[in-house]
């Protein structure tokens, strides 16, 4: 087995699974919250990739903010996403 044909294997199984979740609209939620969840992680233990800011423009608000400071309020806009992705998932009929 070559690395092309495990790289083949892993896209097939990544595209069925995306296109299950097309056709599973509700579940894509819980898989939204799932990522989330793992940025919520890397914020709370500081892994370098989930608290760096990625906007650039100096037109942002917190751009004169301290690390920790905007390390906070990524946190509670990411746990405030996770709570409306499981609402949503929850409330779906």
């Amino acid at each position: 087995m070559t690395v092309t044909d495990i790289y083949e294997a892993m896209n097939s199984k990544a595209e069925a699974f995306f296109e299950w979740l097309q056709a599973h609209p509700k579940y894509g939620l819980l898989f939204a919250a799932g990522l989330l969840a793992v940025w919520l992680a890397g914020l709370l233990l500081r892994w370098k990739w989930a608290c760096h800011w990625q906007f650039n423009s100096s037109l942002w608000f917190f751009d004169d903010c301290k690390p920790e400071t905007r390390r906070k309020v990524q946190m509670v806009l990411v746990g405030m996403a996770i709570i409306a992705c499981l609402t949503m998932f929850f409330a779906w009929k």
